[in-house]
């Protein structure tokens, strides 16, 4: 998991989070197209296939959905990715606003629950990470206590909120709060802990690295299970449904990157078509999707599928 010194206030949206997704652009490499994956063709996953819209902020360069509620949807945009700062904002029935978190500079929205509860994170003026919570147009800061930095990343329905903290040697770990009182998470054995998502029985997924590659993991009544897709070089759980589907993204041999969904101890791979990568952020209750694609011309879309 990449390092960074909390959202950039002029990198593209796919470093948004630190230490979480390194979704930034790469150079653009040629890459022999192949018409199904190998992953697939070995049978260690089937091809999962969605009816995907694709979500831009107007006037956009770089957009970006983190999660939907089934009616607002919630991510952060860029007009200009080397000189704009990443801006977060909600789409409702059509209609984009942006989220103006108080003394920050850049922020993005991660979450939304069923009760409206908008969640997420901001740089503030001195370039310091911090989570929020936005609950009515009502704004609440979400910070791990003793943390250089915090990040607030996924939300349930009862409010449980997840995400991660920098300690003073910036080392990452990840939490869960509970009515505002704080637990830290930590993979095993892990240099770096990223917690991505929550549900209703409070299972929670993410990310943790050893050092040397990223895997996902699932946590469900204080057991530490990691999920790595079939054949990846590095794998990133980021949503978990109430019915314990997952939703993640990975990398293969080649550099591509791929959505998934791990249900029923059984992975399908995801990939928005002619995508030069597709990543998926959440697997919601009705089986709808939200992530973002890279196009053929190496620009960053919002995704929402169903």
């Amino acid at each position: 998991m990449e390092r960074a010194d909390g959202p950039s206030t002029h990198g593209p949206v796919r470093s948004v989070l630190r230490g979480v997704a390194d979704l930034r652009p790469r150079p653009r490499i040629e890459r022999a197209a192949v018409s199904v994956e190998d992953v697939v063709a070995r049978g260690l996953a089937t091809a999962k296939v969605y009816a995907f819209a694709s979500v831009d902020y107007p006037g956009a360069a770089q957009s970006v959905v983190f999660d939907s509620d089934g009616a607002t949807a919630v991510g952060a945009f860029v007009f200009d990715p080397s000189t704009s700062p990443i801006t977060a904002f909600s789409l409702t029935g059509g209609v984009y606003q942006i989220l103006t978190v108080p003394g920050s500079n850049a922020s993005i929205a991660t979450g939304i629950n069923g009760a409206g509860l908008i969640i997420g994170a901001f740089a503030d003026l001195g370039g310091v990470a911090h989570g929020f919570a936005n609950n009515g147009g009502v704004f609440s800061p979400v910070d791990f206590p003793g943390a250089t930095a915090t990040q607030a990343i996924g939300v349930n329905d009862a409010g449980q909120i997840v995400g991660d903290w920098f300690d003073a040697a910036s080392v990452e770990h990840g939490f869960v709060s509970t009515g505002g009182s704080f637990t830290a998470i930590d993979f095993p054995g892990a240099t770096s802990t990223a917690a991505t998502g929550i549900n209703a029985a409070g299972d929670i997924v993410g990310v943790w690295s050893d050092g040397t590659t990223t895997r996902g993991f699932l946590v469900k009544g204080g057991v530490f299970t990691p999920i790595a897709f079939p054949l990846a070089t590095g794998t990133s759980a980021f949503g978990i449904s109430d019915a314990g589907e997952i939703a993640g993204f990975y990398s293969d041999a080649a550099g591509n990157v791929h959505g998934f969904i791990f249900a029923n101890g059984a992975f399908s791979t995801v990939n928005v078509a002619g995508a030069g990568g597709t990543q998926l952020t959440r697997v919601k209750n009705s089986g709808a999707v939200t992530g973002v694609f890279i196009d053929a011309l190496n620009e960053q879309h919002g995704l929402i599928g169903q």
